[in-house]
């Protein structure tokens, strides 16, 4: 197994958010975490396949996500012999928090800023 790459992981992109989103709390196949991305945002982000899987595999190379085993009871009807199994890494889990911290303070600043562009343009 290759050593995670040392680059720097954030800003994430919104396809490597969701994806990151959609592993933790379950194992799943790189179709299943489509769909999941796909209903939990109601189509507003629509992950391709080279997107998908070229996004795996750099989170696989740097140490976000690992492939597995496919988990007990996976009978969904979808995957089969061929399908690869991804689950989040504690270091994706870190990644994953500290985006959602960063995304947090971004907002509480810009709203800030609109609450005073607010009061400038409030006739006197």
């Amino acid at each position: 197994m290759s050593q995670p790459d040392d680059r720097p992981t954030r800003p994430l992109t919104p396809a490597t958010f969701h994806i990151l989103l959609s592993l933790t709390h379950e194992v799943a196949h790189g179709y299943r975490i489509k769909r999941m991305v796909e209903e939990r945002t109601e189509g507003a982000v629509l992950l391709g396949a080279g997107t998908l899987y070229a996004g795996i595999r750099r989170m696989t190379k740097d140490g976000l996500i690992r492939e597995t085993d496919a988990p007990e009871g996976s009978g969904d009807g979808e995957p089969g012999a061929r399908w690869r199994f991804y689950a989040i890494t504690t270091r994706g889990t870190e990644v994953l928090e500290g985006e959602i911290a960063r995304m947090e303070s971004d907002l509480d600043v810009a709203r800030a800023v609109m609450r005073r562009r607010a009061e400038y343009k409030r006739p006197a």
